[in-house]
Order: structure tokens, then C-alpha cells, then sequence
């Protein structure tokens, strides 16, 4: 069931099913529902109910709506990469392909590691499923997550889809981070923002659906419900984030190396993200006293910054940054890690005179 945050956003976009425009790039906070949004609006669209009697997401009776259920509906196709659509069981690419080129896509795909990336094949596997007619005489829709991941010769291919769209076609595109998207596609798309809910809405949502500890995951999460329930369900991340925070609340040079090698298998990515967070919340305590993702971390925070130099955190958290963009290919990760939690060691050591 789609979270209540969406309700009204949903029913004002699906008011206007009749004057769709041909692409709306759905974009905000990451782990806020958006991809469930999208796939609800995709769904409302392809109802073939009348649109004042559809309820978000459709009515869930008619042939359009129980053939989206099953995974089969002729006139939608998802595009994703193909680690994400691992991640969910669901294909990544389309069936438009012949069954020869189906086979050796494929066999190509099982000799590498599923992608992050979308692919340059994966939109091409589009012009069959744009070329006919709809199946249902209504709209046909393309549902496209996470655009970010779009590599650059893919996004060319879809820039020209977008430039020139087939008749009653909706490209439905959502991402997470708006600023990497070219902006020759930006400026095809009518841009949907969606706000990260309520605190309180959240927090009553993720108590409905049993997630224990739900205040301190959706301060971890940055407020993003989705994402808190999503940690409660990762019980080893979770102890390994707990760790991981021991040490940055007592850095040590001396034990750089030894944790750098104790947390060497877990996601780059997820590293730099809890170093960031953390920093985050150093730096608010510096200069106001407040902090967002660690409450339950206040004191060792405070007693830690204390005497910090704000322009050695403020360093530190730049090297975060810039490390970010390469973080998905590092060359070594433990050496990444350990250079990592040596800069922080230095910065926490950087006192005030």
C-alpha cells in the first residue's frame, strides 16, 4: 500500500490524467517512496475506470489493473539497472527484443556483474514497445528509476524519445539526485517535487507497520521513512553501523588501520554515508547546538566537539564530499577507508588553541 504522505499529491496529478504531459520527472529525498509513487501513478493512469471514480494507484478490478498486478501489462514497461532489478526480482530491460536477441543479451548480462548503470541496450529495447499502437486504445507508459544512473550514452538515446515522444506515451522518470541529470533532459520533463513527509506522520506510519526503534532509524535515515524501514529489516548493517559509530565517537590514529580492515566488506558507499552524517551532526553542534541524525548520540557528539577547530570538521566533511563522486569504484577499499578514518582522527585531534 502506498504510505498516506502521497495521497493528496497523487489524486491532484491524477486529476489531470487528460492533459498528461509526455514526461514528469518525479525527484526528492531518497527513501521517501518515490519509486512507489511512480508505479502508483502508473498504474492510475493505465486504469481504465473513469478518472473521477479512480482511487490512487486505480481501481484494482478492471483488466488494465489486474494485468499490471501480474507483471504483464502490454502497455508499460519498467527500465531500471540491472542491480536494482535483481534487487526486486523484476527484469531490468523490456521484452521487445526477438528471442535471439533476448538469448544473447542475455548470455552478455551473466558474464558480468549485475550493472548500476542504465544502459544504452536497455533504452533501445524501447523503440519496438514505442513503434505500435497501444494495446488498450489509452496511454502507454514508460516508468524509468533511478534517471541518475542513465550512463551518458543511454541518456543521449533517451533525450531523443523525449524530444520527439510517440502519441498518448508518458514517460514516468524519477531520481533521487536532480543535480546530476543533463539538463537538456531536465528541460523535457515537467518536474515533480516530492517533500519529505511530516516527522510525525512518518514516525506513526513506521509504528503501524512494527518497526521497533523507529524514532532513532528515521533520525539515522535523514527523516526518510522508507529508508528507516528498510534498515530495521538489516539487522547485520545495523550492528555494523553501531560499530562503526564507537569509533567516531572515539577516534584513535592507533586504530585506524585495525577498523579499516574489521569494516573492509561493507559498501563503500554506506561508509562515506554514515561519515557524512556523522560530520553533519559535528558541525551543527559546533555552531548550534543541535544535531540531526544521531540524537541518541548528543553527548558523546558534544563532549567530542567541544574543543574541535570548525574549519578542520568543515575539511573534513569537504574530503567527504569529494570522495562521494568516486566512491562506487575504489581502487582499494580498506585503503580508502583507513586514509579516511586517519583525516577524521587528525580533524577531532585539531583542537582549539
Amino acid at each position: 500500500m502506498l504510505p498516506p504522505w502521497f495521497d493528496q499529491l497523487l489524486d491532484q496529478i491524477a486529476k489531470s490524467a487528460a492533459r498528461m504531459p509526455h514526461a514528469l520527472l518525479v525527484h526528492g529525498q531518497a527513501g521517501i517512496g518515490k519509486r512507489e509513487m511512480g508505479i502508483a501513478l502508473a498504474r492510475t493512469m493505465l486504469c481504465e475506470t473513469g478518472p473521477e471514480s479512480k482511487p490512487r494507484g486505480g481501481c484494482g478490478a478492471c483488466p488494465s489493473c489486474l494485468w499490471f498486478d501480474q507483471g504483464n501489462h502490454p502497455d508499460f514497461r519498467r527500465v531500471t539497472s540491472d542491480l536494482l532489478a535483481l534487487e526486486a526480482g523484476h527484469q531490468a530491460a523490456d521484452d521487445d527484443a526477438d528471442e535471439t536477441e533476448q538469448q544473447e543479451a542475455g548470455t552478455a548480462r551473466s558474464r558480468r556483474a549485475p550493472s548500476k548503470e542504465i544502459r544504452i541496450e536497455q533504452i533501445r529495447a524501447l523503440h519496438g514497445f514505442l513503434s505500435v499502437a497501444t494495446h488498450r486504445g489509452r496511454h502507454r507508459v514508460v516508468f524509468l528509476y533511478p534517471l541518475e544512473v542513465v550512463n551518458d550514452i543511454a541518456a543521449n538515446a533517451l533525450l531523443k524519445m523525449l524530444e520527439e515522444p510517440p502519441p498518448e506515451t508518458v514517460f514516468i522518470l524519477v531520481a533521487d539526485h536532480i543535480g546530476r541529470i543533463k539538463p537538456t533532459i531536465l528541460s523535457r520533463c515537467q518536474k515533480i517535487f516530492v517533500p519529505t513527509p511530516p516527522r510525525e506522520i512518518a514516525l506513526a506510519w513506521l509504528k503501524a507497520e512494527g518497526v521497533a526503534d523507529a524514532d532513532a532509524l528515521l533520525a539515522a535515515s535523514g527523516g526518510a521513512p522508507l529508508a528507516a524501514r528498510r534498515a530495521s529489516k538489516d539487522e547485520d548493517t545495523m550492528r555494523l553501523h553501531r560499530q562503526f559509530l564507537d569509533y567516531l565517537a572515539r577516534p584513535n590514529a592507533d586504530d585506524a588501520m585495525s577498523t579499516a580492515e574489521a569494516f573492509a566488506k561493507v559498501s563503500p558507499a554506506s561508509m562515506v554515508t554514515w561519515m557524512q552524517q556523522w560530520l553533519a551532526d559535528c558541525i551543527a553542534m559546533k555552531m548550534t547546538a543541535r544535531i540531526r541524525y544521531h540524537p541518541t548520540h548528543s553527548k558523546p557528539i558534544a563532549a567530542l566537539v567541544e574543543r574541535s577547530r570548525i574549519d578542520a570538521l568543515l575539511t573534513m566533511d569537504q574530503r567527504l564530499t569529494s570522495i562521494r563522486r568516486t566512491v562506487d569504484h575504489p581502487l582499494n577499499t580498506r585503503l580508502m577507508l583507513e586514509t579516511l578514518l586517519l583525516a577524521y582522527a587528525d580533524a577531532m585531534a585539531a583542537t582549539v588553541a
